[in-house]
């Protein structure tokens, strides 16, 4: 079941479109990052998704029903979510009276001792009903700001990069109350980052946006393994990105010629290409061997990279190619700069875009 759809959304100020033909469906108890650089429309389409603001045109549908269809829908489906703000400001009052405010304004004030004291567990504030909430931290007062917003048990959280002003280990703790929240209380999250890796490890589904554009929408595996495009291709810091153009191409095999090199892909796709190969799916050898992998290709160690779980090789085929390798293999082969080597790799091991 979709609980939030946008449907061919458009945002402008004055002459500025900031969001453009956003056509997006969240699923009910998933989470899902909007992810892209600052100024790409992260927070605009958080806020309307909000309610905070109207689409300059184009629909937002909250459980089937047109969420801006009148005043009094909009109020029914604002009580159904709950915000967090990037920086969330605290009331000045009591932990206790910052969790509590959002019931009290709706009249629901029953069990209200025991949920809040839930909620501090959860968070782990235990013990910090009478603090004043202006002197709790920077990673405090975001947990507190979470809390808030569970407090009427939302069906939908949005937040707005929710650790951007954390140290690390207050970041670990929030990231680990999110999971924790999707989850144990089937909440839905949509959250705003520009952290990819952040993105990976608390979404089901990443949303690249770029100039108010979705570019690619998809399982964190599907975005970072097979990019739509170039700016995402480099956005998520895949390897090996080259350009081409496919030269001949018979039953799914084409062969990509670049300016040096030609490389064999499985792809429909004609004319001027772009392709990748993750470092991952390249193997290595000295001599030439015989491979069931089509592409194989002579090239020289540029540089060798030590990035600590594993050596990073540079090696100069015509293109410049990454190879990651073990510590063992770089020992046991006696690579070193510029040492001649060969480079295999599958044509399905070929993303073209």
């Amino acid at each position: 079941m979709h609980i939030m759809e946008l449907e061919n959304v458009y945002k402008n100020y004055g002459k500025l479109q900031v969001l453009k033909n956003i056509d997006l469906q969240i699923e009910k108890g998933t989470s899902t990052a909007l992810v892209g650089p600052t100024g790409s429309g992260k927070t605009v389409m958080l806020r309307l998704i909000d309610l905070l603001e109207k689409p300059s045109s184009g629909t937002l549908y909250f459980k089937g029903t047109d969420a801006n269809e009148s005043n009094n829908t909009r109020l029914e489906v604002r009580r159904q979510i709950g915000m967090v703000f990037q920086k969330p400001l605290a009331f000045k009052a009591s932990v206790y009276d910052n969790i509590a405010y959002g019931l009290k304004v709706r009249g629901r004030k029953e069990n209200m001792d025991g949920r809040i004291k839930e909620l501090l567990e959860l968070i782990g504030l235990s013990g910090y009903e009478n603090r004043n909430a202006l002197k709790l931290s920077g990673g405090e007062t975001q947990r507190l700001a979470l809390a808030r917003a569970m407090i009427t048990d939302p069906e939908l959280l949005l937040l707005d990069e929710p650790t951007a002003n954390l140290d690390p280990i207050s970041k670990k703790k929030l990231e680990e109350l999110i999971l924790k929240i999707n989850r144990e209380s089937d909440t839905t999250i949509i959250m705003t980052t520009h952290d990819l890796l952040q993105g990976q490890r608390l979404a089901d589904r990443m949303v690249i946006l770029y100039n108010g554009e979705i570019l690619q929408s998809g399982t964190p595996d599907e975005i970072f393994r097979k990019p739509k495009n170039k700016f995402v291709a480099n956005f998520v810091g895949i390897e090996n990105i080259m350009s081409g153009s496919i030269e001949e191409s018979s039953d799914g095999l084409a062969k990509i010629k670049t300016d040096s090199i030609n490389v064999f892909a499985v792809t429909e796709k004609e004319g001027k290409v772009h392709f990748s190969i993750r470092p991952d799916e390249i193997t290595i050898s000295l001599e030439k061997v015989q491979t069931s992998a089509r592409n194989t290709i002579q090239g020289k160690v540029n540089d060798i990279i030590d990035t600590g779980s594993l050596i990073k090789l540079l090696v100069d085929a015509g293109e410049l190619f990454t190879v990651f390798i073990t510590r063992e293999s770089l020992n046991e082969l006696n690579i070193s700069i510029g040492t001649d080597i060969w480079l295999y790799f599958k044509a399905s091991a070929v993303h073209v875009f």
